[in-house]
């Protein structure tokens, strides 16, 4: 039986989760039942009153070219690992596109977890999109010359923990990069703000001012800066410089925007018979 949510499945989900995610902290799912799970957008199948398989469907609004339309992401699809290969998801998938068709969502997608979920995906009418750039290494940062029309502050804000930042001017700044391109996956102010949390969580670094937005892991060895905007050349110029002086080691852009393309990392879907088909669109971090 497939019904919404509840409350009094959660416990159940969460073994569920750790069993299908095992790389998955006990803090990131505890993160995620408190901030991301909501009882109405969860299907759940049930045996014997028991979860045996979940997911979850996130509303984000999809901008595809001027037009912008919901699309539900599918999360945390699993099914426990006794009663696999017994057409659970399948059944669950079909059950979840007449949920989002009911609420006017006219785009599906998801981020596979492995390789062979393309081809599984494929059959319910998911191909594949969301580009991921070639990886840029960057050995040295550029100093680009000054504007001399462009008066501005160019120094950039370095924050390590959620306290230290403006969420509504953070907001803004962020939203404003995203709606820049043309085929893109907007989010919430909420939905940013979870980014936020886990990513600090995370020991993740933010940079950022008013003229550009970086979310900076290290290890050891390297810095790696999986999103990266920036006004202009001169204002990217500044940031690599900041953060190459911050961490003293080589920065590696895991996601550029502007580089040649590698591959797609997720999938979507047409929920609707007259919506544009588009592989192109930009998807920035997520939580899944």
């Amino acid at each position: 039986m497939i019904q919404l949510g509840e409350d009094k499945y959660i416990p159940a989900l969460k073994e569920m989760w750790k069993l299908c995610f095992p790389t998955d902290s006990d803090e990131f799912i505890a993160f995620y039942f408190d901030k991301i799970y909501k009882n109405d957008e969860v299907l759940i199948y049930l045996e014997n009153e028991k979860p045996i398989a979940a997911l979850q469907m996130i509303p984000y609004p999809i901008k595809i070219e001027k037009a912008i339309h919901l699309g539900g992401y599918i999360s945390g699809a699993m099914t426990h690992p006794a009663h696999r290969k017994r057409g659970y998801m399948e059944k669950l998938l079909k059950e979840s596109f007449f949920v989002m068709k009911s609420k006017n969502f006219v785009y599906s997608f998801l981020i596979p977890q492995e390789k062979w979920l393309f081809d599984f995906y494929g059959k319910y009418g998911y191909f594949e999109a969301f580009p991921v750039n070639e990886r840029q290494t960057i050995t040295d940062y550029v100093q680009f010359p000054n504007n001399p029309h462009i008066l501005r502050d160019k120094s950039v804000n370095i924050y390590t923990q959620m306290k230290e930042v403006d969420i509504n001017d953070f907001y803004i700044i962020y939203s404003r990069f995203l709606m820049k391109q043309d085929n893109v996956v907007l989010k919430s102010k909420q939905q940013v703000t979870n980014i936020l949390l886990n990513f600090f969580d995370e020991k993740g670094i933010l940079f950022a001012n008013d003229w550009g937005v970086a979310f900076v892991y290290s290890t050891k060895e390297e810095t790696f800066i999986k999103e990266f905007f920036s006004f202009d050349d001169e204002i990217k110029g500044e940031f690599l410089k900041t953060i190459k002086e911050y961490y003293q080691q080589k920065i590696t852009i895991l996601n550029d925007y502007s580089a040649p393309f590698s591959k797609y990392k997720g999938m979507i879907k047409n929920l609707n018979e007259t919506a544009v088909s588009a592989t192109d669109i930009y998807m920035s971090m997520m939580l899944d």
